[in-house]
Protein backbone atom coordinates (compact mmCIF):
# COMPACT_ATOMS: atom_id res chain seq x y z
CA UNK A 1 0.00 0.00 0.00
CA UNK A 2 1.21 3.70 -0.65
CA UNK A 3 0.82 6.31 0.91
CA UNK A 4 0.93 9.97 -0.22
CA UNK A 5 1.64 12.47 1.89
CA UNK A 6 1.13 16.06 0.60
CA UNK A 7 2.98 18.54 2.61
CA UNK A 8 1.45 22.14 1.90
CA UNK A 9 2.82 25.25 3.03
CA UNK A 10 0.49 27.90 3.33
CA UNK A 11 1.03 31.64 4.91
CA UNK A 12 -0.28 32.91 8.51
CA UNK A 13 -4.02 34.32 8.14
CA UNK A 14 -5.71 35.47 11.25
CA UNK A 15 -9.52 36.23 10.96
CA UNK A 16 -11.71 38.14 13.50
CA UNK A 17 -14.00 36.97 15.06
CA UNK A 18 -16.25 39.82 15.09
CA UNK A 19 -17.58 42.02 12.37
CA UNK A 20 -17.32 46.04 12.69
CA UNK A 21 -19.27 48.54 11.90
CA UNK A 22 -18.95 52.02 11.67
CA UNK A 23 -22.20 54.03 12.92
CA UNK A 24 -23.65 56.44 10.24
CA UNK A 25 -21.64 57.05 7.38
CA UNK A 26 -18.12 57.78 5.83
CA UNK A 27 -19.61 60.74 4.88
CA UNK A 28 -19.73 62.23 8.08
CA UNK A 29 -15.49 61.43 9.14
CA UNK A 30 -14.03 64.60 10.33
CA UNK A 31 -11.70 66.34 8.54
CA UNK A 32 -8.08 65.55 8.87
CA UNK A 33 -4.93 67.63 8.42
CA UNK A 34 -1.87 65.85 9.30
CA UNK A 35 1.40 68.11 9.98
CA UNK A 36 4.43 67.29 7.43
CA UNK A 37 7.33 68.32 10.83
CA UNK A 38 7.47 68.26 14.24
CA UNK A 39 9.61 69.39 16.51
CA UNK A 40 13.19 66.90 16.40
CA UNK A 41 15.33 67.52 18.99
CA UNK A 42 18.35 69.45 19.03
CA UNK A 43 21.98 69.19 18.65
CA UNK A 44 22.76 70.61 21.94
CA UNK A 45 20.03 69.27 24.04
CA UNK A 46 21.53 71.15 27.20
CA UNK A 47 21.14 74.54 25.32
CA UNK A 48 18.30 76.63 27.18
CA UNK A 49 15.96 76.89 24.35
CA UNK A 50 16.11 72.87 23.24
CA UNK A 51 13.60 71.88 25.94
CA UNK A 52 11.66 75.13 26.36
CA UNK A 53 8.79 73.68 24.47
CA UNK A 54 8.47 70.01 26.09
CA UNK A 55 5.32 68.82 24.09
CA UNK A 56 4.03 69.36 20.30
CA UNK A 57 0.58 69.88 19.84
CA UNK A 58 -1.35 69.35 17.18
CA UNK A 59 -5.12 69.81 16.86
CA UNK A 60 -6.25 67.55 13.79
CA UNK A 61 -9.40 68.59 14.33
CA UNK A 62 -11.52 70.16 17.13
CA UNK A 63 -11.83 66.92 18.57
CA UNK A 64 -8.73 65.02 17.42
CA UNK A 65 -4.85 65.95 18.85
CA UNK A 66 -1.71 64.61 18.04
CA UNK A 67 1.29 65.11 20.54
CA UNK A 68 4.56 64.57 20.68
CA UNK A 69 7.23 64.55 23.08
CA UNK A 70 10.95 66.94 22.62
CA UNK A 71 13.48 64.51 21.41
CA UNK A 72 15.97 66.34 23.65
CA UNK A 73 13.78 65.18 27.14
CA UNK A 74 13.41 61.32 25.77
CA UNK A 75 15.00 60.15 22.45
CA UNK A 76 11.81 57.78 21.87
CA UNK A 77 10.15 60.97 21.42
CA UNK A 78 6.78 59.22 21.27
CA UNK A 79 3.69 60.23 19.62
CA UNK A 80 0.18 59.86 22.23
CA UNK A 81 -3.45 60.46 20.58
CA UNK A 82 -6.10 62.45 22.13
CA UNK A 83 -9.87 62.04 20.95
CA UNK A 84 -12.74 63.64 22.33
CA UNK A 85 -16.09 62.06 22.30
CA UNK A 86 -19.53 63.84 24.21
CA UNK A 87 -18.84 61.60 26.95
CA UNK A 88 -15.41 60.37 26.76
CA UNK A 89 -12.00 61.12 26.05
CA UNK A 90 -9.09 58.87 25.39
CA UNK A 91 -5.26 59.80 25.36
CA UNK A 92 -3.54 56.58 24.08
CA UNK A 93 -0.08 56.19 25.52
CA UNK A 94 1.09 58.73 28.15
CA UNK A 95 4.50 59.29 26.96
CA UNK A 96 8.09 58.27 28.03
CA UNK A 97 8.66 60.72 31.12
CA UNK A 98 7.84 60.36 35.14
CA UNK A 99 8.64 64.01 35.45
CA UNK A 100 6.45 66.24 36.25
CA UNK A 101 9.24 68.79 35.86
CA UNK A 102 10.47 67.40 32.36
CA UNK A 103 6.91 66.88 31.23
CA UNK A 104 3.92 67.49 33.19
CA UNK A 105 1.45 65.48 30.63
CA UNK A 106 -1.40 65.19 32.76
CA UNK A 107 -1.21 69.05 33.17
CA UNK A 108 -0.78 69.60 29.45
CA UNK A 109 -3.90 67.14 28.32
CA UNK A 110 -6.13 68.43 31.40
CA UNK A 111 -5.32 72.35 29.85
CA UNK A 112 -6.19 70.84 26.23
CA UNK A 113 -9.61 69.23 28.29
CA UNK A 114 -10.58 71.99 29.75
CA UNK A 115 -10.10 74.03 26.14
CA UNK A 116 -12.29 71.58 24.81
CA UNK A 117 -14.68 72.00 27.41
CA UNK A 118 -15.55 75.77 26.94
CA UNK A 119 -15.70 75.55 23.43
CA UNK A 120 -18.58 72.57 23.64
CA UNK A 121 -20.08 74.69 26.69
CA UNK A 122 -19.15 71.65 29.31
CA UNK A 123 -17.62 71.61 32.55
CA UNK A 124 -14.92 68.84 33.42
CA UNK A 125 -17.04 66.41 35.09
CA UNK A 126 -19.38 65.94 31.87
CA UNK A 127 -16.03 64.24 30.35
CA UNK A 128 -14.22 61.35 31.31
CA UNK A 129 -10.68 60.89 30.46
CA UNK A 130 -9.33 57.27 30.07
CA UNK A 131 -5.94 56.74 29.09
CA UNK A 132 -5.23 53.38 27.11
CA UNK A 133 -1.73 52.13 25.94
CA UNK A 134 -0.22 51.05 22.20
CA UNK A 135 1.15 48.38 24.42
CA UNK A 136 3.47 47.86 27.19
CA UNK A 137 6.66 49.34 26.94
CA UNK A 138 8.16 52.50 29.35
CA UNK A 139 8.10 55.07 26.98
CA UNK A 140 4.63 54.89 26.36
CA UNK A 141 3.19 54.35 30.08
CA UNK A 142 6.16 56.45 31.83
CA UNK A 143 3.44 59.57 32.64
CA UNK A 144 0.84 57.18 33.70
CA UNK A 145 1.92 57.86 37.44
CA UNK A 146 0.80 61.73 36.72
CA UNK A 147 -3.18 60.20 35.92
CA UNK A 148 -3.38 58.24 38.96
CA UNK A 149 -5.68 58.98 41.12
CA UNK A 150 -6.64 62.29 39.62
CA UNK A 151 -11.22 63.02 39.20
CA UNK A 152 -13.11 62.04 36.38
CA UNK A 153 -9.76 60.08 35.07
CA UNK A 154 -9.34 56.12 34.38
CA UNK A 155 -6.01 54.38 33.76
CA UNK A 156 -6.20 50.93 31.81
CA UNK A 157 -4.06 48.25 32.84
CA UNK A 158 -1.18 47.55 30.57
CA UNK A 159 -1.02 43.39 30.65
CA UNK A 160 -3.31 41.17 28.05
CA UNK A 161 -5.71 40.42 30.89
CA UNK A 162 -6.73 43.74 31.77
CA UNK A 163 -6.43 45.39 27.82
CA UNK A 164 -8.73 42.64 27.02
CA UNK A 165 -11.33 43.07 30.55
CA UNK A 166 -11.48 46.82 29.89
CA UNK A 167 -12.20 46.56 26.38
CA UNK A 168 -13.85 43.24 26.50
CA UNK A 169 -11.77 41.67 23.61
CA UNK A 170 -12.78 37.60 25.08
CA UNK A 171 -10.77 35.53 22.89
CA UNK A 172 -7.01 37.17 22.55
CA UNK A 173 -6.28 37.80 20.01
CA UNK A 174 -9.33 37.17 17.88
CA UNK A 175 -11.33 39.14 19.62
CA UNK A 176 -12.10 42.99 17.59
CA UNK A 177 -13.45 45.12 20.26
CA UNK A 178 -15.59 48.18 20.15
CA UNK A 179 -14.91 50.96 22.65
CA UNK A 180 -17.60 54.25 22.18
CA UNK A 181 -16.59 57.68 23.14
CA UNK A 182 -19.98 58.50 22.37
CA UNK A 183 -23.22 57.42 19.84
CA UNK A 184 -21.27 58.34 17.07
CA UNK A 185 -17.89 58.09 17.79
CA UNK A 186 -16.72 54.26 17.83
CA UNK A 187 -13.29 53.02 17.99
CA UNK A 188 -12.23 49.45 16.82
CA UNK A 189 -9.60 47.87 19.42
CA UNK A 190 -7.44 45.02 17.28
CA UNK A 191 -5.15 43.16 19.07
CA UNK A 192 -1.78 42.89 17.34
CA UNK A 193 0.68 41.21 19.82
CA UNK A 194 3.92 40.82 18.31
CA UNK A 195 5.91 44.00 18.79
CA UNK A 196 4.78 43.79 22.84
CA UNK A 197 2.10 40.93 24.62
CA UNK A 198 -0.72 43.50 24.55
CA UNK A 199 0.08 45.29 22.00
CA UNK A 200 -3.56 46.99 19.86
CA UNK A 201 -4.27 49.00 17.00
CA UNK A 202 -7.07 51.88 17.11
CA UNK A 203 -9.17 52.39 14.31
CA UNK A 204 -10.82 55.93 15.06
CA UNK A 205 -14.23 55.69 12.38
CA UNK A 206 -14.96 59.33 12.87
CA UNK A 207 -11.56 59.98 11.25
CA UNK A 208 -10.41 56.70 9.42
CA UNK A 209 -6.85 57.16 11.10
CA UNK A 210 -5.62 53.40 11.99
CA UNK A 211 -3.02 54.31 15.00
CA UNK A 212 -1.01 51.57 15.26
CA UNK A 213 1.75 52.24 17.90
CA UNK A 214 5.20 50.71 17.78
CA UNK A 215 3.88 47.63 15.02
CA UNK A 216 4.19 49.78 12.02
CA UNK A 217 5.40 53.27 12.11
CA UNK A 218 8.40 55.21 9.77
CA UNK A 219 11.34 53.44 11.59
CA UNK A 220 12.42 50.08 13.12
CA UNK A 221 9.43 47.38 13.45
CA UNK A 222 11.34 45.28 16.29
CA UNK A 223 9.39 42.01 16.77
CA UNK A 224 9.71 39.94 20.14
CA UNK A 225 7.71 37.31 18.78
CA UNK A 226 7.73 36.37 15.23
CA UNK A 227 4.43 34.16 14.51
CA UNK A 228 2.52 36.21 16.71
CA UNK A 229 3.50 39.86 14.52
CA UNK A 230 2.54 37.72 11.26
CA UNK A 231 -0.86 36.87 12.83
CA UNK A 232 -1.19 40.37 13.93
CA UNK A 233 -0.58 42.11 10.68
CA UNK A 234 -2.47 39.58 8.94
CA UNK A 235 -5.40 40.31 11.26
CA UNK A 236 -5.38 43.45 10.70
CA UNK A 237 -5.17 43.57 7.05
CA UNK A 238 -8.12 40.89 7.15
CA UNK A 239 -10.03 43.29 9.13
CA UNK A 240 -9.93 46.46 6.95
CA UNK A 241 -10.71 44.14 3.86
CA UNK A 242 -13.67 42.09 5.09
CA UNK A 243 -15.33 45.08 7.23
CA UNK A 244 -14.58 47.16 3.99
CA UNK A 245 -13.02 49.95 6.41
CA UNK A 246 -12.01 53.10 4.67
CA UNK A 247 -7.70 54.27 5.67
CA UNK A 248 -7.59 58.01 5.79
CA UNK A 249 -3.70 57.56 7.16
CA UNK A 250 -1.92 54.93 9.37
CA UNK A 251 -0.18 56.95 12.08
CA UNK A 252 2.59 54.89 14.56
CA UNK A 253 4.40 55.91 17.76
CA UNK A 254 7.53 56.99 16.65
CA UNK A 255 9.59 58.42 13.73
CA UNK A 256 13.32 57.08 13.18
CA UNK A 257 13.68 57.00 9.20
CA UNK A 258 15.33 59.75 7.73
CA UNK A 259 14.12 61.41 4.11
CA UNK A 260 16.51 58.98 2.21
CA UNK A 261 14.89 55.73 1.50
CA UNK A 262 15.82 52.88 3.63
CA UNK A 263 18.49 55.02 5.97
CA UNK A 264 17.45 55.67 9.45
CA UNK A 265 18.77 57.40 11.90
CA UNK A 266 20.79 55.93 15.09
CA UNK A 267 19.37 54.20 17.97
CA UNK A 268 19.18 57.08 20.80
CA UNK A 269 19.26 59.84 18.38
CA UNK A 270 18.05 63.68 19.63
CA UNK A 271 18.05 65.30 16.60
CA UNK A 272 16.49 64.34 13.81
CA UNK A 273 16.51 67.73 11.49
CA UNK A 274 15.47 65.44 8.01
CA UNK A 275 13.06 63.21 9.38
CA UNK A 276 10.49 61.34 7.14
CA UNK A 277 6.66 62.29 7.71
CA UNK A 278 4.68 59.92 10.35
CA UNK A 279 1.92 59.24 8.13
CA UNK A 280 1.72 55.96 6.57
CA UNK A 281 -0.61 53.83 3.37
CA UNK A 282 -2.29 51.06 3.44
CA UNK A 283 0.06 50.35 0.21
CA UNK A 284 2.58 50.20 3.41
CA UNK A 285 1.14 47.90 5.64
CA UNK A 286 0.67 45.38 2.65
CA UNK A 287 3.91 45.43 2.00
CA UNK A 288 4.82 44.71 5.78
CA UNK A 289 2.82 41.88 5.69
CA UNK A 290 3.89 40.26 2.23
CA UNK A 291 7.39 40.33 3.66
CA UNK A 292 6.11 38.95 7.00
CA UNK A 293 4.42 36.21 5.37
CA UNK A 294 7.11 35.80 2.71
CA UNK A 295 9.58 35.18 5.72
CA UNK A 296 7.05 32.48 7.30
CA UNK A 297 6.98 30.62 3.87
CA UNK A 298 10.63 30.47 3.75
CA UNK A 299 11.42 29.49 7.09
CA UNK A 300 13.27 30.07 10.48
CA UNK A 301 16.89 29.37 8.91
CA UNK A 302 15.75 32.78 6.43
CA UNK A 303 14.55 35.06 8.63
CA UNK A 304 16.87 38.39 8.24
CA UNK A 305 15.98 41.92 8.74
CA UNK A 306 14.43 43.68 5.62
CA UNK A 307 14.80 47.23 4.75
CA UNK A 308 11.94 48.64 2.89
CA UNK A 309 11.72 52.88 1.95
CA UNK A 310 9.84 53.78 5.07
CA UNK A 311 10.67 51.06 7.64
CA UNK A 312 13.05 48.61 8.83
CA UNK A 313 11.36 45.20 10.02
CA UNK A 314 13.99 44.18 12.80
CA UNK A 315 13.18 40.96 14.55
CA UNK A 316 15.01 40.36 18.58
CA UNK A 317 18.22 38.69 18.49
CA UNK A 318 16.11 35.67 19.74
CA UNK A 319 13.91 35.87 16.56
CA UNK A 320 16.63 34.93 14.08
CA UNK A 321 18.93 32.29 13.04
CA UNK A 322 22.43 32.24 14.94
CA UNK A 323 25.35 33.09 12.90
CA UNK A 324 26.64 30.76 10.55
CA UNK A 325 28.49 28.46 13.40
CA UNK A 326 32.89 28.67 12.68
CA UNK A 327 32.18 31.39 10.90
CA UNK A 328 34.80 34.59 11.55
CA UNK A 329 37.68 32.46 12.41
CA UNK A 330 40.81 34.59 13.80
CA UNK A 331 43.28 35.82 15.67
CA UNK A 332 40.70 38.19 17.76
CA UNK A 333 42.16 40.59 20.09
CA UNK A 334 40.67 41.86 23.01
CA UNK A 335 41.03 44.48 25.41
CA UNK A 336 40.89 43.36 29.40
CA UNK A 337 39.30 45.92 31.74
CA UNK A 338 40.04 44.87 35.47
CA UNK A 339 37.19 45.23 38.36
CA UNK A 340 37.75 45.27 41.56
CA UNK A 341 36.08 42.27 41.77
CA UNK A 342 38.35 39.36 41.87
CA UNK A 343 39.43 37.55 38.65
CA UNK A 344 36.69 39.56 37.29
CA UNK A 345 37.00 41.46 34.03
CA UNK A 346 35.42 42.96 31.17
CA UNK A 347 36.04 42.31 27.71
CA UNK A 348 35.91 44.33 24.98
CA UNK A 349 36.44 43.14 21.51
CA UNK A 350 39.35 45.47 19.27
CA UNK A 351 36.83 45.30 15.92
CA UNK A 352 37.01 46.52 12.55
CA UNK A 353 34.60 47.42 9.84
CA UNK A 354 35.20 44.43 8.39
CA UNK A 355 35.09 40.63 8.60
CA UNK A 356 35.85 38.49 10.29
CA UNK A 357 36.13 41.54 13.15
CA UNK A 358 32.82 43.78 12.31
CA UNK A 359 31.50 43.85 15.90
CA UNK A 360 31.24 45.44 19.06
CA UNK A 361 31.54 43.24 22.05
CA UNK A 362 31.84 43.90 25.64
CA UNK A 363 31.12 40.67 27.79
CA UNK A 364 31.80 40.00 31.62
CA UNK A 365 34.51 37.44 32.26
CA UNK A 366 36.09 35.62 35.14
CA UNK A 367 39.55 34.30 34.95
CA UNK A 368 39.56 30.73 36.04
CA UNK A 369 43.71 30.05 35.24
CA UNK A 370 46.91 31.34 35.69
CA UNK A 371 50.56 30.85 34.88
CA UNK A 372 51.24 33.42 37.42
CA UNK A 373 49.20 33.86 40.68
CA UNK A 374 48.14 36.05 41.52
CA UNK A 375 46.95 37.52 37.93
CA UNK A 376 49.31 40.69 37.58
CA UNK A 377 46.49 43.00 37.36
CA UNK A 378 45.62 46.06 39.94
CA UNK A 379 43.90 45.70 42.90
CA UNK A 380 43.45 49.10 43.11
CA UNK A 381 40.73 50.42 40.09
CA UNK A 382 40.17 53.71 41.00
CA UNK A 383 42.91 54.94 38.86
CA UNK A 384 44.94 52.13 36.17
CA UNK A 385 47.64 54.11 34.21
CA UNK A 386 47.90 51.15 31.48
CA UNK A 387 45.86 49.07 29.08
CA UNK A 388 45.75 45.16 29.18
CA UNK A 389 45.16 43.32 26.35
CA UNK A 390 44.59 39.43 25.19
CA UNK A 391 45.57 37.22 22.40
CA UNK A 392 43.62 34.33 22.15
CA UNK A 393 44.41 31.34 19.58
CA UNK A 394 42.42 31.26 16.32
CA UNK A 395 38.83 30.82 17.31
CA UNK A 396 35.42 31.68 15.36
CA UNK A 397 33.88 34.88 16.94
CA UNK A 398 30.28 33.44 15.46
CA UNK A 399 30.50 30.92 18.25
CA UNK A 400 31.51 33.38 21.01
CA UNK A 401 28.28 35.42 20.03
CA UNK A 402 25.79 32.34 19.51
CA UNK A 403 26.84 31.21 22.93
CA UNK A 404 28.91 28.07 21.96
CA UNK A 405 32.16 29.48 23.24
CA UNK A 406 31.87 29.16 27.19
CA UNK A 407 36.06 29.98 27.99
CA UNK A 408 39.15 30.13 25.88
CA UNK A 409 43.04 30.14 26.49
CA UNK A 410 45.32 33.46 25.81
CA UNK A 411 47.96 35.25 26.41
CA UNK A 412 48.02 38.33 28.67
CA UNK A 413 50.14 41.41 28.52
CA UNK A 414 49.97 44.96 29.75
CA UNK A 415 49.96 47.38 26.95
CA UNK A 416 48.77 46.35 23.24
CA UNK A 417 50.05 43.51 22.05
CA UNK A 418 50.04 44.35 18.67
CA UNK A 419 52.09 47.80 19.53
CA UNK A 420 54.53 45.99 21.72
CA UNK A 421 53.14 45.08 25.00
CA UNK A 422 54.61 43.32 27.78
CA UNK A 423 53.50 39.83 28.17
CA UNK A 424 52.60 38.83 31.48
CA UNK A 425 51.09 35.20 31.26
CA UNK A 426 48.68 32.61 30.17
CA UNK A 427 45.03 32.62 31.39
CA UNK A 428 41.92 31.07 30.72
CA UNK A 429 38.75 33.09 30.40
CA UNK A 430 35.44 31.88 31.33
CA UNK A 431 32.55 33.90 29.66
CA UNK A 432 30.06 34.74 31.70
CA UNK A 433 26.38 34.87 28.90
CA UNK A 434 24.66 36.59 27.78
CA UNK A 435 27.11 39.15 26.19
CA UNK A 436 26.51 42.47 26.97
CA UNK A 437 26.72 44.64 23.79
CA UNK A 438 26.67 42.64 20.71
CA UNK A 439 26.96 45.60 17.14
CA UNK A 440 27.64 44.85 13.97
CA UNK A 441 29.62 47.34 11.99
CA UNK A 442 27.85 48.33 8.88
CA UNK A 443 30.17 49.78 6.20
CA UNK A 444 26.96 51.31 4.49
CA UNK A 445 25.66 53.46 7.76
CA UNK A 446 25.66 57.02 6.59
CA UNK A 447 24.25 58.71 9.54
CA UNK A 448 26.31 59.05 12.49
CA UNK A 449 26.46 59.39 15.96
CA UNK A 450 25.41 62.97 17.39
CA UNK A 451 26.37 63.99 19.75
CA UNK A 452 29.33 62.32 21.42
CA UNK A 453 27.76 58.64 22.45
CA UNK A 454 28.87 55.84 24.63
CA UNK A 455 27.98 52.97 26.61
CA UNK A 456 28.64 52.87 30.47
CA UNK A 457 30.24 49.37 32.49
CA UNK A 458 30.32 49.40 35.89
CA UNK A 459 33.75 49.58 37.42
CA UNK A 460 34.06 50.33 41.22
CA UNK A 461 32.75 52.40 43.64
CA UNK A 462 35.18 55.09 45.73
CA UNK A 463 33.98 56.10 49.56
CA UNK A 464 35.28 59.15 51.02
CA UNK A 465 34.38 60.47 54.31
CA UNK A 466 31.42 62.29 52.82
CA UNK A 467 30.76 61.18 49.29
CA UNK A 468 30.62 58.36 47.04
CA UNK A 469 32.24 58.25 43.60
CA UNK A 470 30.93 55.60 41.18
CA UNK A 471 33.71 54.80 38.63
CA UNK A 472 32.26 53.62 34.96
CA UNK A 473 34.45 52.46 32.20
CA UNK A 474 32.71 54.17 28.83
CA UNK A 475 33.30 52.38 25.61
CA UNK A 476 32.77 54.86 22.84
CA UNK A 477 29.88 54.41 20.29
CA UNK A 478 30.87 53.33 16.88
CA UNK A 479 28.79 53.60 13.97
CA UNK A 480 30.14 55.54 10.36
CA UNK A 481 33.45 54.53 9.23
CA UNK A 482 36.11 55.32 9.87
CA UNK A 483 35.28 56.46 13.46
CA UNK A 484 37.35 56.08 16.92
CA UNK A 485 37.26 52.58 19.10
CA UNK A 486 37.95 54.21 22.48
CA UNK A 487 37.29 53.57 26.06
CA UNK A 488 37.36 55.90 28.98
CA UNK A 489 37.17 55.68 32.86
CA UNK A 490 34.97 58.26 34.46
CA UNK A 491 33.61 59.14 37.76
CA UNK A 492 30.44 60.06 38.57
CA UNK A 493 29.41 62.09 42.09
CA UNK A 494 25.48 61.47 42.59
CA UNK A 495 25.17 64.63 44.23
CA UNK A 496 25.90 65.86 40.76
CA UNK A 497 23.23 64.25 38.48
CA UNK A 498 19.72 65.88 38.30
CA UNK A 499 16.95 63.22 38.19
CA UNK A 500 13.48 62.44 39.15
CA UNK A 501 14.64 58.79 40.62
CA UNK A 502 14.44 58.38 44.41
CA UNK A 503 17.76 59.41 45.58
CA UNK A 504 18.07 55.44 47.42
CA UNK A 505 17.72 54.15 43.95
CA UNK A 506 19.73 56.40 41.63
CA UNK A 507 23.40 54.48 42.49
CA UNK A 508 21.87 51.72 41.24
CA UNK A 509 20.23 53.19 38.09
CA UNK A 510 23.73 54.59 37.43
CA UNK A 511 25.89 51.06 37.72
CA UNK A 512 23.43 49.20 35.60
CA UNK A 513 25.94 48.15 33.10
CA UNK A 514 24.93 48.96 29.31
CA UNK A 515 23.44 52.34 29.89
CA UNK A 516 23.58 54.78 26.95
CA UNK A 517 25.24 58.32 27.60
CA UNK A 518 25.25 61.10 25.34
CA UNK A 519 27.13 64.24 25.76
CA UNK A 520 25.13 67.30 24.26
CA UNK A 521 26.91 69.81 22.40
CA UNK A 522 29.84 67.68 21.85
CA UNK A 523 30.58 66.68 18.72
CA UNK A 524 31.29 63.05 18.31
CA UNK A 525 34.64 63.44 16.56
CA UNK A 526 37.77 62.13 17.46
CA UNK A 527 39.26 65.33 18.76
CA UNK A 528 36.45 65.67 21.05
CA UNK A 529 36.45 62.62 22.38
CA UNK A 530 36.40 62.01 26.44
CA UNK A 531 40.57 62.49 27.67
CA UNK A 532 41.59 63.96 31.46
CA UNK A 533 41.76 66.92 29.49
CA UNK A 534 38.07 67.25 29.15
CA UNK A 535 37.82 67.69 32.88
CA UNK A 536 34.05 68.00 33.55
CA UNK A 537 31.61 66.65 30.99
CA UNK A 538 27.70 66.84 31.45
CA UNK A 539 25.98 63.57 30.37
CA UNK A 540 22.87 62.58 29.55
CA UNK A 541 21.52 59.10 29.79
CA UNK A 542 19.71 58.14 26.73
CA UNK A 543 16.22 56.62 26.87
CA UNK A 544 15.58 57.14 31.10
CA UNK A 545 12.28 57.85 31.73
CA UNK A 546 13.88 59.66 35.01
CA UNK A 547 15.17 62.83 33.07
CA UNK A 548 18.54 62.07 34.52
CA UNK A 549 21.88 63.86 33.91
CA UNK A 550 24.75 63.91 35.58
CA UNK A 551 28.47 65.36 35.23
CA UNK A 552 31.40 63.46 34.99
CA UNK A 553 35.07 63.90 35.93
CA UNK A 554 36.89 62.24 33.03
CA UNK A 555 39.82 60.17 35.31
CA UNK A 556 41.56 58.78 32.26
CA UNK A 557 41.56 57.19 29.09
CA UNK A 558 42.17 53.54 28.95
CA UNK A 559 42.91 53.54 24.95
CA UNK A 560 41.94 54.75 21.54
CA UNK A 561 42.36 53.68 17.73
CA UNK A 562 41.72 55.16 14.92
CA UNK A 563 38.66 53.41 12.30
CA UNK A 564 38.23 51.57 9.88
CA UNK A 565 40.57 48.90 11.00
CA UNK A 566 41.33 50.60 14.46
CA UNK A 567 44.87 49.92 14.35
CA UNK A 568 46.68 53.11 14.97
CA UNK A 569 46.33 55.08 17.96
CA UNK A 570 44.59 58.16 18.39
CA UNK A 571 47.71 59.91 19.80
CA UNK A 572 49.71 59.34 16.79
Amino acid sequence: MFVLLFVVVVSISAYPNDQFVCPGSSSSYLPVTLPTSWINGSMNCFDEDSQRLDLDIFPVNNDTYILRENKCINYEAPFMYLLFGNDTVLLIDSGATVSLVSLPIQQHIETIILHWCIINKKERKDIQLVVAHTHNHQDHTAGDAQFQDKLFTTVVGTSVDEVSQFFQLDDWPNTIGTYALDNQRHLAIIPIPGHENSSIAFYDCATGLLITGDSLLPGRLYISNFSANVESISRLINFIELNRINITSILGAHIEMTQENKIDYPIGATYQPKERQLNMSLEQLHQLNNELQQQWKDGFNHRHKAYYDTFIIDPNPSELPPLQPDGRVSVHGFILLPLDKSDYVWISHKPMFRTPHDFQLVFLAKIINSTVDPVPLPTNVTRLNSQWTIEPEEWSLNNLINGNLTSFQTKLYKGDFEQGGTYLCDITINIIQPLLTVVQLNISEVEPYQPLRYISYFLTNSITTTKTHIHLYLLHQIRVQPDFDAIAHVAIDPANCTTDIDQSKLNNLLQQNGNEWALPGIDNDIGDRLTPASGLVRAQLLGDIYSTTCTMQVVEEIQCTMGPDFYEDCNV
